[in-house]
């Protein structure tokens, strides 16, 4: 059979599932669950993975709500793995819609699955369901439990407005506390008695200010003082600052954070206070793969789907750049509102990721990452140039 008709047969296929997997969709919008609780988008996709044929290992690297389901025709070179994430956002629900997500990922894998039953493709297919990509990092803490040993290359959809795309970089994240620490005295009649850990706060966020002027124009730096005194009367004694602080290199993220801290320390000599300061690790920031991009967007113009050109950055994170620094990633944003760039994150992409712009979008994001997994097993040597690519540009990070 010619190879684009036998891609279309498997197309076919998915259309002929779609209703069932956009149900999916459905129930999962419907009962939105924050980050480790999402127990029953957790559970209609392992019934529905078990049911299909795969293998599934539930509570996967100890997360009760983390899953791997494997489907192998016979044991070949390659081990490609579709991702699945399906946590919501607090009070505003699938806002992000990763309802999407987790049901394209279960079309990708019944369509791939089709396609190495019926042509005897030697070769291994997962599925990795991933908790809690907004608050707490499921996919970073399945690769400390090496949960993602053994894979080969990565597919993954998310859905986005304007333009399909292929994904760029993105940002690699920090979170910062600090904690100024003076001395109370009465404000009006014993101020000189005072070490006022306010003023510390103050001037770390003028030093900071200060210090954007020697930064690329991708260094990302925000701040609230959590707390700054209980009295007017008071001169402060505790001042506690939150923030995050991002940019596109992680050496250059290690060159702000030093800087920044001496911010901190700056600001409390000047003022004599005391001062405590912690960098919390974020995100990592994504590292694209152009060899798999590719061949995915040949795919998304094979299926008629207008395609962004180039791989363009954004200035957000994602628990996936973790992952993307190991094994190299197809990352594609199917539109679900065409029209214009609209942010993520509000009701109205909410309200998208449950419309029939939405079902769309699991159809044409499985097919298309369906399509580009066909490829890839019938190409091993693509994943292989993926690797080298991966190696070269964790070389230039």
């Amino acid at each position: 059979m010619e190879k684009e008709a036998m891609k279309l047969r498997y197309d076919d296929y998915l259309d002929s599932r779609l209703d069932e997997l956009w149900k999916i969709a459905q129930y999962v919008h419907s009962n939105p669950e924050l980050g480790f609780k999402e127990v029953k988008a957790y559970r209609i996709q392992c019934d529905f993975l078990r049911k299909n044929g795969f293998v599934v290992e539930e509570n996967l690297g100890g997360l009760s709500t983390a899953y791997k389901a494997v489907y192998q025709y016979e044991p070949g070179e390659l081990t490609i793995a579709v991702v699945s994430e399906y946590d919501a956002l607090p009070q505003i629900g699938h806002a992000c819609g990763h309802n999407l997500i987790c049901a394209t990922a279960l079309g990708t894998a019944v369509q791939i699955k089709k396609y190495m039953e019926e042509q005897k493709v030697p070769g291994t297919l997962v599925v990795m369901g991933t908790p809690a990509e907004e608050f707490g990092g499921g996919k970073i803490k399945l690769l400390e439990k090496n949960a993602w040993d053994g894979i080969d290359a990565i597919l993954f959809m998310h859905p986005t407005s304007d333009t399909t795309r292929l994904a760029g970089e993105c940002m690699s994240s920090k979170r910062i506390k600090i904690k100024f620490k003076g001395k109370s005295a009465h404000a009006a009649s014993h101020p000189s008695k005072g070490v006022n850990a306010l003023n510390a706060a103050n001037l770390y966020f003028v030093a900071t200010g200060l210090l954007r002027q020697h930064t690329k124009s991708d260094f990302r730096l925000s701040g609230i003082i959590e707390s700054g005194g209980e009295s007017t009367g008071l001169i402060p004694d505790i001042a506690s600052i939150e923030g995050s602080l991002s940019c596109f290199k992680l050496s250059d993220l290690d060159d702000y954070t030093e800087r920044v801290r001496k911010c901190a320390e700056g600001a409390a000599i000047a003022t004599g206070c005391e001062v405590n300061i912690e960098f919390i690790p974020g995100y990592l920031g994504r590292v694209p793969n152009k060899t798999l991009s590719e061949v995915c967007r040949n795919e998304l113009i094979s299926i008629e789907e207008p395609v962004m050109d180039g791989m363009p950055y954004d200035y957000g994170g994602e628990d996936l750049g973790n992952v993307s620094r190991v094994i190299p990633i197809c990352n594609p944003y199917v539109t679900i509102f065409p029209d214009y760039k609209i942010s993520n994150h509000t009701e109205q992409f909410r309200d998208l990721a449950n419309s029939s712009s939405g079902k769309r979008c699991i159809q044409v994001s499985s097919k298309a990452m369906a399509r580009t997994a066909m490829e890839l097993f019938m190409n091993p040597d693509i994943v292989d140039e993926a690797k080298k690519e991966l190696n070269k540009r964790m070389q230039d990070e």
